[in-house]
Formats: structure tokens, sequence, C-alpha cells
């Protein structure tokens, strides 16, 4: 074999082997090393040695050699590159390793270590949240995955979990605040929060990013909501939920009605089945698995509410009460407050051109509900019942009444109260409770 003080000029400039054949050139500066030229003129970096097991010695590929193209991009392998692995080679033999086993250690290393950056990617991470959510029955959790998809998804696709920083997690909920959602941050900032914690328990991460007090400093603490809804905004509410404006709909106007006659949570109604009423009894009970409290809570039904599920549209192997297409529940999404809120300032401006409408969320109504219990003398005790508070432990241990009775003599009291504010009729099904004055 030859041997000769190679140099890339040197090896760019090797012939062609005769056809069919091919030879090997050593290089007299670096022990092993050679380059193999076939008859097609390509030129393969080789090293000649005895192997770590090996009887004999014997050439191994170490790389290839490419000439540079025309914009001047480096060879795949150069003659430095070439001489340098061949000392890596030499110093792993001298310590009885098989380069070739070594490497083969490495890409398996790197293979898995790209295959758990892959089952680390947030989207792979975040249907798995979702689906241990969804198993565990927490309340709300369809709620959740549309926020982490709106929110989180188009900035933090493709990142590994373990990659992301408080600095990732800032960026979403500031640009949530700088839409003027100061409460919609901090909600998803506790998401997020729940979120990082379930992926240290799950053993994807080994500690969590996110740093609560930092979240508090950037956007403030959460401001308690004590809105309700005054007479004329309820007025203008009944008017707007009577099944006639453009964007709500029959169906999701009786929703709403629902929602303000009997105080509930928004899901808790929108979400509700035919299963769960039983007409004769006039009772609608929602279920422990999507009621917050973990326990049944049976909500009566008065006569205004029977009214308006009665015309609610019932369709074939549809158990949603409140379906548009009997597919599934009405959604009252964002985009559906904004109409009841136009329709509402609209109605409100009739009776006062210069009438504003204060933002109010949906929760208010329940707010409200409970606020006017309380204004029509009913117990406080009665009140949370009615609209599904948790009592004490040791209440809930020793008292499992339902409390029906007293919770349909607030809930009619407070229809005859509802029925005067808007006009429909005179609160002459107004009764007293515990002998209290229903003045």
């Amino acid at each position: 074999m030859a041997k000769v003080s190679l140099t890339d000029f040197k090896v760019k400039n090797l012939k062609k082997a005769a056809p069919g054949k091919r030879y090997d050139v050593m290089d007299a500066d670096a022990r092993g090393l050679g380059v193999r030229v076939n008859d097609k003129g390509e030129r393969t970096f080789i090293f000649y040695s005895r192997f770590p097991g090996k009887s004999a010695p014997e050439r191994r590929v170490i790389g290839e050699y490419v000439e540079p193209n025309d914009n001047g991009e480096h060879p795949a392998m150069s003659l430095a590159d070439a001489r340098k692995k061949a000392g890596e080679w030499r110093g792993l033999i001298k310590h009885g390793i098989d380069p070739k086993v070594k490497e083969e250690e490495a890409r398996q290393a790197e293979r898995a270590s790209a295959a758990q950056k892959i089952d680390r990617a947030f989207e792979t991470v975040l249907d798995r949240f979702i689906k241990a959510r969804r198993r565990d029955g927490i309340r709300k959790v369809d709620e959740d995955e549309k926020d982490f998809n709106r929110e989180c998804l188009p900035k933090w696709k493709g990142r590994d979990v373990a990659s992301l920083t408080m600095a990732d997690i800032m960026e979403v909920i500031e640009g949530i605040a700088d839409r003027g959602k100061q409460r919609q941050a901090l909600n998803m900032a506790q998401k997020i929060g729940t979120f990082l914690n379930w992926c240290v328990d799950d053993d994807v991460i080994e500690v969590s990013p996110y740093r609560p007090k930092k979240v508090r400093t950037a956007i403030g603490q959460k401001a308690g909501r004590d809105r309700t809804l005054n007479d004329a905004e309820l007025r203008a509410f009944w008017k707007a939920t009577d099944g006639t404006v453009e964007g709500l709909g029959e169906v999701v106007s009786a929703a709403y009605r629902l929602l303000l006659l009997n105080g509930q949570r928004l899901n808790d109604v929108a979400e509700a089945s035919w299963p769960e009423l039983d007409k004769a009894k006039r009772v609608l009970t929602i279920p422990a698995e999507r009621f917050k409290s973990d326990r049944d809570h049976t909500v009566p039904i008065t006569d205004d509410a029977l009214a308006i599920i009665e015309k609610l549209p019932r369709f074939a192997k549809c158990d949603w009460m409140f379906s548009l297409d009997g597919e599934g529940p009405a959604t009252i999404g964002h985009k559906v407050k904004q109409r009841l809120d136009a329709a509402m300032l609209a109605l409100l401006k009739e009776e006062n051109p210069e009438a504003t409408l204060p933002h109010w969320i949906n929760h208010d109504l329940r707010r409200t509900v409970r606020t006017r219990l309380s204004e029509l003398d009913v117990m406080d005790e009665v009140a949370e019942a009615v609209i599904g508070h948790v009592p004490t432990a040791l209440v809930r241990t020793y008292n499992q009444s339902d409390r029906l009775k007293v919770k349909r003599e607030a809930l009619t009291r407070w229809e005859g109260a509802l029925a005067a504010i808007v006009g429909e009729r005179k609160p002459s099904n107004v009764v007293a409770l515990g002998g209290r004055s229903s003045s």
C-alpha cells in the first residue's frame, strides 16, 4: 500500500481506479488512516487496525470524502476531520474499546433521546394530561383543554416540556392580560401550574418552572367579584332571552333564563340531560360526577322553569336537554355572551339613551340569585342550599337531607319577585319561609 503525506489537494486529485478495481493510499502522518479510491473516483476515508476482539487487522470506513461544491461548502469529511477521528479511534482501541460498538451505543442513546424528546413534546404530554383528568372525573376538563389549545399550543407546540421556562409561561399569561383579561390570565396561570405539577408527578420533568409569586407580581391578585344585576338589567336580560334575539336562539335563551330562575352554575344547567329531570316530582338532579361538591344536588323546578323546559326541542336518541342539533349540548361561549350583552345594552338604551352595561359574567347570575334570596328574607342556610354551596364537613356527615321543601319555597319566592321585576305578573306566588315576613 502506498503511504504518502496526504493533503486535501492530494485527496481531491487521486485518480480513479481501473475498471472493477480499487486501491488504498495510506496517510504517512496519521497512523492507520488511509483513503480508498474506486473505479468511479469516489474517495472514502478508512482506518486500518486490529480492533478489540479481532484476531487480524481489518479496514473500516470512517467517513466519505466529498468535494466542495460551487458554493464553497465544506466536504462531508475533510482530511483534518478524518485525522481527528482516526486519533479518537486509536485512543479507544488502546483502552480495549471497539469504536464501532462505541458509536452504535452513541447512536442508540441519540435515538432514545430523540424518542424521549418526542414523548415530552408539549402537545403529547398535554394530551396525556387531559386524558388523565377526564379519567379522574375532573370538572371543566373540556374547558381546560380548550384554554390550553387556544393559549399555549400555538406557542409551545413541538417544545420539549422540560425546556419550558417561567419566561415562556409569562409570555402566555401577559398576552392574555394585555387583552384586558386579568382574571382569565390568573386562571390560566393556575392551570399551567397544575399541568406542570402533574408533569413532575408523572416523571416527565424533575421540577416545575412555575412561580406563582412572579405571576402575582406581574399581573396582580384576583379581585373579588361582587357584581349583581340590578332591576333594569334584569328586565333587559329577560327581554333579550325571549328567544327572538339573533345569535342566541330559543335553546340558549332557555338555558340563560333557567340560570336566572334557579341560580345554578352554567355547565350544571347547560349540560343537563332529560334523565336527570323527574317531571313528576318536579326536580332536576345534578349527579355527583358533574357537580362541584361531588354529591348529588337536587334543584326544585318551579312553574316558570317547568314551562321553559317543556318548550325545549326533543331529539331522538339524544339525552341532552339543551341541544341545538341532537348531537351534543349547546355551547354557551364568549361569542354568545357578547350577543346577549349587545341585546341587553340596546334594550337599556331604549329606556335611557345614556345607559351603560358594566361588564358582567355568567356566574354573576348565580350571585344575583343568592343576593336576591337574602333580600327576600330567605335564611342563609336555605339560600346556600339552593345554589348548592357545600355545608361544613360535620353538617354533611350528620345531615343528609336535600332540604327540597324549603329550597322549592325559596325559589318560588324568587320566581314571583323576578316576575314582578320583569313585568310579567304580580308576585302572587311569593310565600313566607319559617314564619318570616315576605315583604
